[in-house]
């Protein structure tokens, strides 16, 4: 989302400007990196392939997405962005002292919060965060970032929220590892984002982008390249 990038007005440049930089913001920090265990990769992956046309999307009821919500607590918060910014420098040092330089700026969390506010989405529930990330990926294979409508992310939000209480086990997590992953991802969306309006205006920046999104994407069970985004949300398209 370019709103991200226009409320935070990010300063610090995140893993640099050349195409191998770009790719360590994606595939060295953003995924296997941050993802917690409890985010159960396949989640998403599988529900998108039990789902068989838009009738029965239209057909199921309003997901409960109480069981997603959690209580953030500032000091996890401090705890899990200085452990980011850790499992970080093992792999990408220059990565992580951006990130530290990023997250000393202020509540990142709370700035992102305000940035997804209109479109209905909060940082404090998982559903909204997993829709939130998923459209980012997506739309970074695409190589883009544009704010969509409020009902596009509604509709995600239903099927992240369906697919988290299939699982069972993060609808279950406690408060500590329902933040940590949820936090995991937003910093993710933020860097895809931050990837992504990067690339513009650079074709081969813009290929390794995708490609780097497309590989993180499918190590949480999601081939990008088969799914195409609808008013009710994702749906197969058919090309995988």
């Amino acid at each position: 989302m370019r709103r991200f990038l226009s409320v935070m007005a990010l300063a610090v440049a995140l893993g640099g400007s050349d195409a191998a930089a770009q790719q360590s913001i994606i595939d060295g920090w953003a995924w296997s990196t941050l993802v917690p265990s409890i985010a159960q990769t396949d989640i998403l992956g599988t529900h998108l392939r039990e789902l068989r046309n838009e009738q029965e999307r239209r057909n199921t009821p309003p997901p409960d997405v109480s069981r997603l919500g959690f209580t953030p607590s500032k000091v996890r918060r401090n705890a899990n962005l200085a452990a980011f910014v850790e499992k970080t420098r093992a792999v990408d040092p220059n990565g992580a002292a951006d990130l530290q330089r990023l997250f000393a700026e202020g509540d990142i969390i709370e700035r992102i919060g305000a940035a997804i506010a209109p479109v209905g989405l909060r940082t404090d529930n998982l559903a909204d965060v997993y829709a939130l990330w998923w459209i980012a990926a997506w739309q970074a294979t695409r190589g883009d970032n544009d704010t969509l409508g409020r009902d596009m992310y509604a509709a995600v939000r239903a099927q992240s929220a369906r697919a988290l209480n299939a699982a069972g086990s993060p609808g279950k997590a406690s408060d500590a590892e329902k933040q940590e992953l949820a936090e995991a991802l937003l910093v993710q969306t933020m860097l895809i984002d931050v990837a992504v309006d990067r690339a513009k205006g650079n074709p081969a920046l813009m290929r390794q982008v995708k490609l780097a999104v497309a590989k993180g994407a499918r190590g949480m069970g999601l081939d990008m390249a088969g799914m195409e985004i609808t008013g009710g949300g994702f749906v197969p398209n058919g090309k995988r």
